[in-house]
């Protein structure tokens, strides 16, 4: 949703990849711009803290997540 989302602002034809890079990119620079006061801070710390504990109810795919890492970093 969100590539959807970002696409009429990203250059036209431009590679998934790097539609992700931009957004991270962007992201980033708006979290730094105007970064979360301490207590929310904490609070999204711990509700991600909380994901890991509990990955079957987290937000993410969990198998499509280690799917990418194995992809990315085979073990040799």
């Amino acid at each position: 949703m969100a590539l959807r989302s970002a696409a009429p602002h990203l250059p036209p034809n431009l590679p998934r990849s790097q539609q992700v890079r931009e957004l991270a990119i962007e992201g980033a620079r708006h979290l730094a711009a105007v970064g979360p006061d301490e207590a929310t801070r904490r609070k999204r710390l711990e509700e991600l803290a909380e994901d890991f504990r509990h990955p079957g109810a987290a937000p993410w795919d969990r198998e499509a997540l280690l799917e990418v890492k194995q992809r990315a970093w085979p073990v040799r």
